[in-house]
């Protein structure tokens, strides 16, 4: 388990798939044409289902050129950002992205008590095994969110309007 060490982002994908499945395994595929071009084939091979699957569900994106990195390390800010979006956030409407996305995700991931138990832990620095487990548990045991949208008038402009809205649920109690 070595829960010092840094948890790589294929690592981390598969983390992600086993706690959505209620901790188990899913049953995963690959598609024909893989996303990117660094996994297939690579020694990191093994977690291209888990990778995909994170990329379907919009939980994880590639490095840019058509690469993942699966050796690299996972921020605390980065594995934040993924749970919220298990938990149902949407990344651009909480502006997940841009030049405020970490300041945006770390306001929202302690509102939801990601970093509960990790109070030691800097979220701008590659996480350990560790406290990504740690994050992971929180984050199940936290409640899921969705969001409402309506239509209404403003100055006679039909304006759609957007609202968070929290479930009745965590991810624990959804599997």
């Amino acid at each position: 388990y070595h829960p010092e060490r840094n948890i790589k982002r294929s690592e981390v994908t598969k983390m992600i798939c086993v706690a959505l499945n209620g901790g188990k395994e899913p049953n995963l595929s690959v598609p024909n044409t893989p996303t990117f071009s660094d996994v297939r084939g690579t020694a990191d091979g093994w977690a291209e289902k888990y990778i995909e699957s994170c990329v379907a569900q919009g939980i994880v994106s590639g490095v840019g050129g058509g690469r993942f990195s699966p050796a690299g390390n996972v921020t605390g800010s980065q594995l934040a950002k993924m749970l919220l979006v298990c938990l149902g956030y949407d990344a651009d409407i909480e502006k997940f992205t841009g030049n405020a996305w970490e300041t945006n995700v770390n306001v929202i991931a302690t509102q939801k008590g990601l970093y509960v138990d990790l109070e030691g832990m800097d979220p701008s620095v590659a996480v350990t095994r560790d406290n990504a487990a740690q994050m992971v548990w929180n984050a199940l045991q936290a409640t899921m969110v969705t969001y409402k949208y309506t239509i209404v008038s403003e100055n006679g402009q039909l304006v759609s309007k957007v609202e968070l809205v929290e479930k009745n649920t965590t991810l624990l109690q959804s599997k």
